[in-house]
């Protein structure tokens, strides 16, 4: 429904994904409009109509600034807008805020995620590219480099 109201190479409406590293010129098409903004919405709603006190948004400190839905003001703004949308029943916070991706892969480590159970991959398919943005930056939070990713890649 959503790709029928907005443009992005993340959905249906939109052109290919691009492979690389993120850089605006070729990451720009991977915006989709407001996305935080609308997941949070309908997130904070269920919240609130479970019972639930807090909505975690997993944005972080190595999001790139193409995204103007990951930036802090916007995150600060989207907490105060949930606090008085549910009366102050629902808070919004930012966990990895202070964080990078590296520093993620290397927490859910120590924690035991099992990180060939995640999904990366702006591609899709069975098997994660390994060549579009998200996947560059999965390679480098999970250390690929030092032989520590699980994930299998088709490059």
């Amino acid at each position: 429904m959503i790709d029928s109201i907005v443009v992005s190479s993340l959905l249906q409406s939109g052109g290919e994904i691009p492979d690389g590293d993120y850089e605006q010129s070729n990451m720009q098409s991977t915006v989709v409009p407001f996305r935080n903004g609308i997941l949070i919405s309908i997130a904070a709603g269920y919240a609130e109509s479970a019972g639930a006190k807090e909505v975690l948004l997993g944005s972080h400190a190595g999001d790139h600034f193409i995204y103007p839905d990951c930036r802090p003001e916007f995150n600060r703004a989207l907490s105060k807008t949930v606090d008085l949308g549910t009366d102050g029943k629902v808070s919004l916070s930012f966990p990895f805020e202070r964080i990078d991706k590296r520093d993620i892969g290397d927490l859910g480590r120590r924690l035991g995620v099992d990180f060939a159970m995640t999904w990366t991959c702006y591609k899709g398919g069975s098997v994660h590219c390994g060549t579009c943005g998200a996947c560059l930056e999965r390679k480098y939070a999970l250390r690929y480099d030092e032989g520590l990713d699980v994930t299998r890649y088709t490059q």
